[in-house]
């Protein structure tokens, strides 16, 4: 997979806690680039310099994950299961090799597929492949259902202080962009206190109450902040339905949830009080919303949807 956020090491963490041993990761672009030869980089100086012609470079760097890839993928042992995640980014010849690895190659997509639809000719490769949207689901052709999930080896669910009401973490999407200007200026004129943070490679100035990071915020301080509010904000992309961590972050931690995914109507853990969905519950009572008591759901629904269920459920 791609080392997103660290979300690997919590991966890793909560294999440990459930008692899996030999756990390993092949990573997308662990290794710096290099270049092989020094012609290459007078090349790219003149191309940038005097072409204009910025590709040059990115073309060896693609090359040179390639190789390194496919030496890892040559020089692995034989695994009882090999899980591709972010499988958009893995050739055709990667997933070739691995799959002579191991007798159960299993896939797992935290995207739409309309998105990503270079994944539907690497389907061939996966003895099963999981996707998080139900309209992409496909059983004929191997295509199945599975949530995102919660850590389940966070135990600590303790009551924080409370640094804002609503908290909102993702990254720069256009699209999405001007309803997160519009949701802000609501909730600075009914008093919600916020907090958003938006990550894009671009150096971006902070716009009033929207804050621009160029820098990964890692996994686990995300769920720090997401513990010190009183709810999470979600913003889904016009391209899928596919429910995204923050649901079962507010799952897991007990809080409110604020979305434009109407789409959460029709899952078990849905309820009025505790998720309030955009453009079809009244504005108005956003504030009493946020500030009445939270349903605690039934620890037979919520079990549902942690890390050792949705693990399980990957790779049986």
């Amino acid at each position: 997979m791609h080392n997103y956020a660290e979300i690997p090491d919590l991966i890793k963490k909560n294999l440990t806690y459930l008692g899996y041993k030999n756990i390993d990761f092949i990573f997308f672009t662990e290794e710096n680039f290099k270049y092989d030869k020094w012609s290459q980089k007078i090349t790219n100086f003149y191309r940038k310099t005097f072409l204009k012609d910025k590709t040059y470079k990115e073309k060896l760097k693609s090359a040179f994950i390639e190789t390194t890839l496919i030496q890892k993928a040559q020089n692995l042992s034989h695994y009882e299961t090999i899980v591709v995640m972010n499988t958009d980014f893995f050739s055709d010849h990667f997933l070739t090799i691995i799959r002579t690895k191991t007798k159960n190659l299993v896939g797992n997509h935290w995207d739409g597929l309309s998105r990503t639809p270079q994944i539907y000719s690497k389907i061939i490769y996966f003895d099963k492949f999981f996707v998080f949207d139900k309209n992409d689901v496909d059983e004929s052709k191997n295509i199945y259902f599975l949530t995102n999930f919660f850590f389940d080896f966070d135990k600590d669910k303790k009551s924080r202080i409370i640094e804002q009401d609503v908290f909102y973490l993702g990254t720069f999407v256009k699209e999405r962009f001007n309803t997160l200007q519009n949701l802000s200026k609501i909730f600075t004129q009914k008093g919600i206190s916020h907090k958003i943070v938006l990550f894009d490679w671009q150096k971006r100035p902070s716009e009033e109450t929207i804050i621009f990071s160029n820098k990964f915020i890692a996994y686990e301080e995300n769920i720090s902040y997401v513990k010190k509010s009183k709810a999470l904000l979600d913003l889904k992309l016009k391209d899928h339905n596919g429910l995204s961590f923050r649901f079962f972050e507010a799952l897991h931690y007990n809080k409110k949830l604020i979305t434009n995914n109407s789409d959460i109507k029709n899952y078990d853990f849905y309820r009025k009080e505790n998720i309030f969905v955009i453009g079809e519950d009244m504005k108005e009572d956003l504030k009493s919303f946020i500030e009445s008591p939270y349903q605690i759901i039934p620890a037979n629904i919520k079990n549902k949807y942690s890390f050792e269920n949705w693990f399980k459920t990957l790779i049986s």
